[in-house]
């Protein structure tokens, strides 16, 4: 009989083991890590890493993603559940080597599916009237400049600074809910390039029928095309020096116009798109910033009047807060790998955590009446960390009553909402504006002394 070459175990992985099945098994039922162990075998030596402890891990890191190596974030994960006691056997066994294996191994289906899994889940948390507009789901795109390990420079080809100087950098475009603000699909491409050709990979990632909410640099009519159909809407900025073919006025400052496809992205068959196509163009002005066009293919006015547009449009700005969430609060950047699988691995575990983290936020927010947007990420993220490590030391009769304070405390962090705020976005008004209550201020000292 062939002798194994594994560690004999010592009671600590086993340990770590169960409670990190415990925790999992509170995520999702034991049908979905089934067909999550379809793509999960062990196919390395190294077997002190099952499918619930690299999961458990991936979540936990992605939680603490600003600790400076895979070393630490093992040596908190293991206090956190199992106390201080088993720290000097841990190094022994729940190694950093093993961990990287074990990431190495990790098939990104597999994290593909759970995040798609989560993603369902978190929609059907929030519920149909806030996911769905309409029967759209509101879906934004947007584009962040990111930093990435620099042994993967020859991967991206690109530094932040000329001559080679500076961190190796790439293209992150993420598809967002802004409903129920969880991250849809994603895809990591060279710096610098073109928002425009990077979002026709992501159209058939998104849930149909959407509504694109997109800015004004992914205004490209062959784009438009393609959204349509894919069956999806769109709404976004109107370019400047843009001049559309007036067809029919539908009312004040809103009718229906003709744009022309004059250019088609590299490899698409000139056949298969339109020579022109119809949209609506609306001009709005949100308080505090400058009038604008609007461009979408939602031709109703009835269904979907002037107000309604100006009011999803605005909502685009919650994907650059999901990107501060991910730089301020996760620090996201902080890679723990070297390898080109091993970052796409911590950056699905970080859409994962978001992910589950919001989707018990709007299980909170649907039992208190709230919104999900109107609970802050930071302080829910934080108190689902706290209430998972706690799972493993309570008792099984316990772990109902543990959710249930948990979805009645995430309830009460809310943030500050001022209704009716606004900021002034023209400099020179805001300046003048400034100037105004300075003198202001001026003159009822000298009426006091």
């Amino acid at each position: 009989m062939k002798k194994s070459v594994a560690r004999p175990d010592d009671g600590v992985h086993s340990f770590f083991t169960s409670t990190a099945e415990k925790i999992i098994g509170s995520l999702m039922d034991e049908e979905a890590l089934k067909d999550l162990r379809k793509y999960f075998g062990p196919k390395h030596r190294e077997r002190r890493f099952s499918l619930a402890t690299v999961l458990w891990l991936g979540i936990y890191a992605a939680a603490h993603a600003s600790l400076r190596s895979m070393e630490a974030i093992l040596d908190t994960a293991c206090d956190a559940m199992t106390g201080t006691t088993l720290l000097p056997l841990r190094g022994a066994t729940l190694t950093e080597s093993g961990w990287s294996r074990a990431k190495g191994r990790l098939p990104l289906d597999l994290l593909r599916a759970l995040w798609r899994r989560w993603v369902v889940l978190a929609r059907a948390q929030a519920g149909e009237d806030v996911a769905l507009l309409g029967g759209l789901h509101l879906v934004a795109l947007d584009k962040k400049t990111i930093t990435v390990p620099e042994a993967l420079w020859l991967e991206f080809g690109s530094h932040r600074g000329s001559r080679g100087e500076g961190p190796a950098q790439a293209e992150l475009l993420v598809a967002y809910d802004v409903a129920v603000r969880v991250p849809v699909a994603h895809l990591v491409a060279k710096v610098r390039t073109d928002e425009r050709r990077l979002a026709f990979r992501l159209l058939g990632q998104l849930p149909r029928p959407s509504l694109i909410l997109i800015d004004s640099g992914f205004y490209y009519a062959a784009l438009f095309a393609d959204a349509a159909a894919a069956g999806h809407h769109f709404l976004t900025r109107m370019r400047k020096g843009g001049r559309p073919k007036l067809l029919r006025r539908l009312g004040p400052h809103d009718g229906l116009y003709e744009i022309q496809l004059t250019s088609l992205p590299k490899g698409k068959n000139p056949n298969a798109y339109p020579k022109t196509m119809q949209v609506r163009i609306v001009e709005v002005q949100w308080p505090g910033y400058r009038p604008v066009r609007l461009v979408t293919s939602l031709l109703d006015p009835q269904a979907f009047p002037v107000g309604t547009l100006l009011d999803l449009y605005h909502r685009r700005w919650h994907i650059e807060t999901f990107f501060r969430e991910l730089s301020s609060d996760l620090d996201f950047q902080h890679w723990h790998t070297r390898t080109l699988h091993g970052l796409w691995v911590e950056l699905l575990f970080t859409m994962i955590y978001v992910t589950v983290v919001r989707a018990h936020m709007a299980e909170a927010a649907r039992a208190a009446g709230l919104l999900p947007g109107h609970l802050s990420f930071a302080r829910g993220a934080e108190a689902c960390a706290r209430h998972w490590c706690r799972l493993p030391k309570a008792s099984p009769g316990k772990a109902a009553a543990l959710r249930t304070e948990l979805i009645a405390h995430l309830a009460t962090v809310k943030i500050d909402i001022r209704p009716g705020r606004s900021f002034e976005r023209n400099t020179q008004k805001r300046r003048a504006e400034s100037r105004r209550k300075k003198l202001e201020a001026k003159k009822q000292q000298r009426h006091a002394a």
